[in-house]
């Protein structure tokens, strides 16, 4: 299964600079918002992580495994990967393009192919598992940018219902987990390495929910402040590899578990 990997050249660096008052704008809602930056992600996190928090949280993801249970050997091989492949190109392409809505309409024309790019192959996972996309999020304003997270934990688009009808409950939150991963690498890759706050309840819940085992996903919610910029890069690309081999691995032991 092949990703896109976003390499930023000279060309590209006005799109970065034309968005950042902008960005300075959402930066400073979503704080007001989801607590945005790294170390209001933990608090949030640690506010939430109660010990019934955990435990009703638990509960639920052993109820949407037991309402997927023995649909896995009915499925396309790489299910699991295409359900998260395509939440993740849709959710780049929506931060992406949403980062920009507010530029002048040539900086907007000249990120329009990068975001088709993933939307490309959002298409081609989603035609894998025989869902239909229409495109990303669209951001029209910066309300609708600053409430993206929201509108796809709502399913806006239908794209998350449609994925649960087309396979199974934990299928919608392997989308849903790519939809935030993703959003989370367009930002840290056309910041080439800044990534002011991962989202990080939204991928712990729906991970949680998927079955994804903590170690495969607390890297990508990883406290890095004090890192070098090139370094917090190259370890969410690693860490998104790590992920994709977890995600891959939970479909084997399905298959294996699934009675025939």
């Amino acid at each position: 299964m092949t990703f896109s990997s976003f390499r930023w050249s000279e060309s590209w660096r006005v799109l970065v600079y034309s968005a950042a008052a902008a960005l300075a704008f959402v930066a400073l809602e979503r704080l007001e918002l989801a607590l945005f930056d790294a170390a209001g992600a933990e608090r949030m996190l640690s506010l939430t992580r109660s010990k019934s928090a955990d435990e009703r949280l638990a509960a639920e993801a052993e109820d949407v495994s037991a309402r997927s249970r023995g649909a896995a050997a009915t499925l396309p091989a790489g299910h699991r990967l295409a359900a998260f492949g395509l939440g993740y190109e849709v959710g780049w392409a929506s931060e992406f393009a949403g980062s920009l809505a507010m530029s002048d309409p040539s900086v907007q024309a000249k990120a329009a192919p990068i975001a088709e790019a993933h939307l490309a192959l959002a298409r081609e996972h989603a035609r894998r598992i025989g869902i239909d996309v229409a495109g990303a999020l669209p951001s029209r304003t910066l309300t609708d940018f600053v409430r993206l997270q929201e509108r796809f934990e709502s399913d806006e688009s239908g794209l998350a219902g449609r994925v649960e009808a087309g396979l199974t409950p934990i299928h919608r939150h392997l989308f849903l987990l790519g939809a935030f991963v993703g959003m989370d690498a367009a930002l840290v890759q056309g910041n080439r390495g800044e990534l002011s706050g991962p989202q990080v309840e939204p991928i712990r819940r729906h991970a949680t929910l998927a079955g994804v085992p903590p170690a495969a996903w607390q890297p990508l919610v990883a406290d890095r402040r004090n890192e070098p910029a090139t370094v917090v890069l190259d370890r969410h690309r690693v860490a998104v590899k790590d992920l994709l081999a977890a995600i891959a691995a939970g479909e084997v032991d399905a298959r294996a578990a699934t009675p025939r």
